[in-house]
């Protein structure tokens, strides 16, 4: 497990996170990342990362270099790889066993992944790995689910049944 702390113990806020998700992604795409690359990547003004840097900066989680090209110091890289684990993790959970379109499961994992913790987030991963290492189960699983289809469609009223398709009835 990456970390032992539940989604809800975690002291970022979301944006923080993303923050010091994109730093990391950048360099390690890229080598560096300078204000502008991460303004760039995270469609916000250069003096609006400027100012969600400030806190990051203030606690130590992000650094700048002779050439003041942001930096991520190593309580600050750790952070980064969480919310990248978590990320991708979410990801592939929602593409690759839920066959969501790659946009939208790029947008969705990187909303969710701050609201995860890391023991679900681990819980799937191992749910990953099954399907991935059990070719019995995986190919059962995808067909099974490919062919699936609820006997009650969405519609307006899902919103209001109480998810009564989802609880067992009272015995």
């Amino acid at each position: 497990m990456l970390s032992g702390k539940h989604a809800h113990d975690r002291d970022l806020t979301p944006s923080q996170e993303h923050y010091l998700r994109a730093i990391w992604e950048v360099r390690t795409r890229r080598g560096y990342a300078r204000l502008a690359d991460l303004a760039r990547e995270l469609d916000v003004t250069p003096a609006t990362l400027s100012v969600g840097l400030k806190p990051l900066e203030a606690r130590r989680l992000v650094a700048h270099d002779d050439q003041r090209f942001l930096l991520l110091t190593p309580a600050g890289e750790r952070v980064a790889r969480e919310v990248h684990h978590r990320f991708v993790v979410l990801r592939s959970l929602l593409a690759d066993v839920l066959s969501v379109p790659k946009a939208t499961a790029e947008r969705e994992a990187d909303l969710i992944e701050h609201d995860v913790s890391a023991a679900t987030t681990e819980r799937i991963v191992d749910f990953l790995k099954l399907l991935q290492e059990d070719r019995e189960v995986g190919s059962l699983f995808r067909a099974r689910f490919d062919a699936f289809h609820r006997s009650c469609g969405p519609s307006r009223a899902c919103a209001d049944c109480g998810l009564a398709c989802l609880t067992a009835p009272p015995r």
